[in-house]
């Protein structure tokens, strides 16, 4: 290996690694709270609102999502609707959502919180 291929090596980290670092903000960005609040009612819908509810309860861990269970969630073709926007593979942007989204969601607090909109509608205020 010459020394340009161990420099190219090297880059290709430093820009993968700042892709990763800059999933978080990016995807946080492109969805807003209102397309993460969208996304995780398709999630909750797809029978995931267990994994979905965990990243909003401090006082749990919280449960992985799979690529997988995303694109079964999502369909294909918001998944490839998403991966546009961003410029970014579907497998990626997949695998960044899986990795992500529980973080993202977690940040967001409960006005991302798709379960909290349905609660509040249903409780019957206590000062009527």
């Amino acid at each position: 290996m010459t020394w340009s291929d161990a420099l190219k090596g090297v880059v290709g980290n430093l820009v993968g690694q700042a892709e990763q670092a800059a999933l978080h903000d990016l995807i946080k960005g492109v969805l807003g709270t209102e397309g993460l609040q969208t996304i995780l009612s398709k999630l909750q819908s797809a029978g995931f609102g267990d994994q979905v509810q965990s990243w909003f309860d401090k006082n749990k861990d919280s449960l992985p999502i799979t690529p997988d269970q995303i694109k079964t969630a999502l369909g294909d073709e918001h998944v490839q609707q998403i991966a546009k926007s961003l410029g970014i593979p579907v497998d990626a942007i997949l695998a960044a959502l899986a990795k992500e989204l529980p973080q993202v969601a977690e940040t967001a607090g409960p006005a991302a919180n798709p379960s909290a909109s349905a609660d509040a509608s249903s409780t019957p205020d206590p000062k009527g």
